[in-house]
């Protein structure tokens, strides 16, 4: 019986997880033709390109995603039986590490996480991807980022959660604004909102409208941006009303003439958590980064719910 190579499965989760023969030659530390001969044999043992290219980038085929979905959890014990020897090394690792995170998570996290990256593991690099609506978590369901931070509810039962910190959200509107000097819920009601939301069930959004639908509130929301980093300028240049968390918030107080107040009416609270496939729960690179995440979040000066 002719077996093929299981070191293949490795270069397989790799070019999945990167979409690229160099930065998957950069974290397995081998040459670049290297991986091209093992991509070769993996067309060959598939009989499939494995990736194609599309929109300028490369992207796995749907039989290529089939078949990591079947092997992914083999791969970690595979390469753990590879590495032998001691644990996991954050100061050699060259690792490349994925994270699923919206420009508020970047914000509020990435300084801080990024300190910390440079001084445990200065060899290995993070990729900070940018949150996908329509995709939404299946990027960490087929394994193409090692985490996503946000606010994820009703996650596939494939993937794991642990909770990081919980944030109260505030009412902005620029000063001088009608509705600062009396502000109540009739005038939030009143006032024009302006929306951050994605299209995906499950994100905070969809929980706010549903608190509101429970009072018999209806938010007037003629604009909807994709980035709370937009938000400050249009609240400066319109008499709309946005919702934020309370840390971000503040940091653009600090910067702009906005004004905080708190809600006249209780809102959801901001829960963010690190989501994960569970086949990476034994994988001791994987858990020091995500140690490294929930510690780096512990220290993050926030008024805590």
């Amino acid at each position: 019986m002719n077996l093929p190579d299981l070191n293949l499965l490795v270069y397989l989760d790799l070019l999945i997880k990167h979409g690229s023969v160099t930065q998957a030659a950069h974290e397995l530390d081998v040459s670049q033709p290297g991986v091209s001969a093992a991509l070769r044999r993996l067309r060959a043992v598939l009989q499939d390109p494995v990736l194609v290219r599309s929109g300028g980038r490369m992207v796995p085929t749907a039989k290529a995603l089939a078949v990591h979905a079947q092997v992914g959890s083999l791969v970690d014990v595979w390469r753990r039986l590879g590495e032998g020897g001691p644990g996991f090394d954050p100061t050699r690792t060259t690792r490349s590490f994925a994270v699923l995170a919206s420009d508020y998570i970047q914000f509020l996290l990435l300084p801080p996480l990024a300190a910390e990256l440079a001084r445990q593991a200065p060899r290995a690099t993070l990729r900070v991807i940018p949150t996908n609506p329509y995709r939404r978590l299946q990027m960490v369901v087929e394994r193409e980022v090692d985490l996503a931070i946000g606010y994820y509810h009703g996650a596939p039962e494939e993937l794991r959660s642990r909770r990081l910190f919980v944030e109260r959200m505030v009412c902005v509107l620029r000063q001088g604004h009608p509705a600062v000097q009396r502000f109540d819920l009739e005038a939030f009601a009143r006032c024009t909102h302006l929306g951050i939301t994605s299209v995906s069930q499950g994100s905070y959004s969809a929980t706010l409208e549903q608190a509101l639908a429970a009072r018999g509130l209806q938010r007037q929301v003629p604009l909807t941006v994709p980035s709370y980093l937009a938000v400050p300028q249009v609240l400066l240049h319109t008499d709309h009303l946005a919702l934020l968390p309370a840390s971000i918030a503040g940091t653009f107080a600090q910067q702009l003439p906005l004004a905080i107040l708190p809600s006249p009416l209780e809102l959801p609270a901001l829960d963010i958590s690190i989501l994960y496939h569970d086949a990476a729960q034994h994988d001791e690179s994987h858990q020091w980064l995500r140690q490294l995440v929930v510690d780096v979040a512990q220290r993050l000066p926030l008024q805590r719910l």
